[in-house]
């Protein structure tokens, strides 16, 4: 499939005055293909007194969905011990593409180590003495780390920053380690002298909101970064969190459980589990430990997020940990100075787990957040999944999506539709670039109407530097029987692009409109 791919957009058109036409692939097999219908896949850690659960079947399963049991058409056991024993294919997927193609999901999966964990630390919602201490335990972690354990460093102000995307390299992860600082990462100050106590908590909330959304950002962008990792990922959020119920003096209480739900669904549909781990270390006697009220955490986690699992005891903000941690079937680790240990836990929570996967009727599209519950006819297991899922409509606006600007403005590349591209400079004017992006159209969404599969993408250009980007809808009709070569062949996109200035990068967005699904990737500029 991927040679095939890179034959249409290498070997395809040439750009020297007329453009030759792409040519037209044989048809292959049909591939599994189903329109309107979504896979929805619940990852299930299954843990003994021992350690993972083995040898569970699928009929020892049962999933609910809203309460109704649902036919598990997809069943896998994934065993980290199985996949580090896999011979690693020679080389990075990257350096197999010819020169001038970029993709956005290159070494994604030929070669992907056994695990797959990012490192996110927070530096908008932790103080710079607290991030100093995390420094030195990632550090240390790494001399706890497996040699099969993919590891990413991410960081956190006013964007999401990589500072080494996941790898299972020791020596560029040791660098990447090396390199962290503590910063104040906060672009308001807190500083309030002068103003009015009522202007100082206007100017406080809306601090407060700018902080919480650029976390919802970098979530969402991580998990549509890491959407093509196969399996269960993690992602370490390394914080001291906010309150979920942010409630100053002079104003109503902000309720931030809707932009968190919402970061949520981003990582549940990615598959990835979060793992909040407290930087704040060993803090002492909790109030609820010793049994004085409110010592710590300004009152019952249970009141401060009713209907979600919380904590019985914890420190301040640890009901915004647990909501986030157990949506996406992570777990929460406080009260400790090992922060090192509790990154090996995290990373090794998923070591063997269980996906299980339905396609749930197109009655049951409601728009909705539907309830999943995950049973096992066997004693003594706790199990830990995805606690919900979005059942999409077909041409459902009310789905929260990224908007082309968003994906455009994020320095990580979105992979839930995978692209391959390139600008070839023109042979007579310096000035122009002729760009081609080349859409799998396996990660679009297409329906049937009038004998042809149709669909529809908004594809998103941003020259560096430019004012604005150049956004277009591009409508895909595929007659009936030509579906199983137009899978294999991809969707091809041409587009004339004017270099700004003295721009080195170009950036371009997919998105299916109707699924929302989405990919991106950057194109360095090259000179004739």
């Amino acid at each position: 499939m991927r040679k095939l791919l890179l034959g249409l957009l290498v070997g395809g058109i040439t750009w020297a005055g007329a453009q030759r036409g792409a040519v037209e692939a044989p048809a292959q097999p049909s591939a599994t293909f189903r329109v309107g219908t979504k896979l929805v896949e619940a990852v299930v850690v299954a843990r003994d007194k021992r350690g993972p659960a083995a040898g569970l079947t699928r009929q020892d399963f049962t999933l609910l969905d809203n309460g109704i049991p649902q036919n598990i058409a997809v069943f896998s056991v994934r065993s980290v011990g199985a996949l580090a024993n896999t011979p690693r294919t020679a080389g990075s997927l990257s350096s197999a593409l010819p020169p001038g193609v970029i993709s956005n999901r290159a070494g994604r999966n030929e070669d992907a180590p056994a695990t797959q964990t990012v490192l996110l630390l927070d530096r908008i919602f932790t103080g710079p003495i607290n991030q100093m201490f995390a420094i030195q335990r990632i550090s240390k972690y790494l001399d706890l780390r497996r040699k099969q354990d993919g590891i990413g460093i991410y960081t956190l102000g006013r964007d999401v920053k990589v500072i080494q995307d996941v790898t299972d390299d020791e020596a560029l992860l040791r660098r990447a380690a090396n390199s962290l600082q503590a910063q104040d990462a906060n672009s308001r100050s807190s500083d309030t002298t002068g103003m009015t106590e009522k202007a100082a908590d206007d100017y406080a909330q809306m601090n407060m909101l700018g902080r919480v959304l650029a976390l919802k950002h970098a979530l969402q962008a991580t998990a549509r970064h890491l959407a093509n990792v196969p399996g269960r990922k993690s992602l370490i959020w390394i914080s001291e969190a906010f309150p979920v119920f942010y409630c100053p003096p002079h104003f109503p209480c902000t309720d931030y459980r809707p932009d968190m739900q919402e970061a949520a669904r981003a990582l549940i549909d990615a598959n990835v589990a979060l793992y909040a781990v407290d930087p704040r270390g060993l803090i002492g006697a909790l109030g609820r430990m010793t049994g004085i009220s409110n010592a710590e955490s300004r009152g019952p986690a249970s009141q401060l997020v009713p209907g979600y699992r919380v904590a019985p005891v914890g420190p301040e903000h640890i009901e915004t940990m647990n909501l986030l941690a157990g949506l996406t079937g992570g777990e929460v680790y406080y009260n400790t100075n090992g922060l090192e240990d509790s990154m090996r836990k995290a990373v090794e929570d998923g070591d063997a787990s269980y996906v299980l996967g339905f396609y749930p009727s197109a009655e049951t599209q409601d728009g909705k957040v539907h309830k999943l519950k995950v049973s096992v006819a066997r004693s003594g297991l706790s199990l830990r999944y995805r606690e919900s899922y979005f059942a999409t409509k077909a041409q459902n606006d009310a789905e929260p999506r990224p908007t082309a600007e968003r994906l455009l403005q994020d320095p990580l590349d979105a992979t839930q539709i995978g692209l391959l591209a390139r600008a070839v400079p023109d042979v007579t004017d310096a000035g122009l670039f002729h760009v081609q992006v080349l859409v799998d159209l396996r990660d679009v969404q297409l329906r049937k109407e009038d004998g042809k599969w149709v669909g529809s993408v908004e594809v998103s250009f941003h020259m560096e530097g430019a004012k604005s980007a150049q956004i277009a809808a591009r409508q895909i009709e595929i007659p009936e029987d030509q579906l199983a070569a137009a899978l294999a062949q991809g969707f091809l996109i041409r587009q004339p692009i004017e270099r700004a200035g003295k721009a080195s990068d170009l950036r371009v967005a997919v998105e299916d409109k109707t699924s929302g699904a989405a990919g991106s990737l950057r194109i360095p500029l090259r000179k004739n």
